[in-house]
């Protein structure tokens, strides 16, 4: 991996409150978020901590499966909520 390099972008100051407002929202560094948008990512904010206990609960019952059926449709749905609500987007 290279070396990496700064790219300085001018911004008013509203609008630099604006994306450090997004940026928390998703619980990221405003260099981060920047630089997901500017990839074509859409980060997503970070979901309630119900959500978190959701994933958790279903992440013990995988550990308790007792068939292999089971197991297999606790890991899908637990991708799939992951892929839905934690990881970013790609527009």
């Amino acid at each position: 991996m290279g070396k990496d390099v700064r790219i300085a972008v001018r911004v008013t100051a509203i609008e630099k409150e604006k994306i450090q407002a997004k940026a928390r929202k998703c619980g990221l560094s405003t260099t981060e978020y920047v630089k997901q948008r500017a990839l074509g990512y859409e980060p997503r904010e970070v979901p309630p901590g119900a959500l978190f206990a959701c994933l958790e609960r279903l992440g013990e019952l995988a550990d308790k499966a007792s068939s292999p059926e089971l197991d297999e449709e606790i890991y899908l749905a637990l991708k799939q909520i992951t892929a839905k609500f934690l990881l970013p987007g790609k527009g």
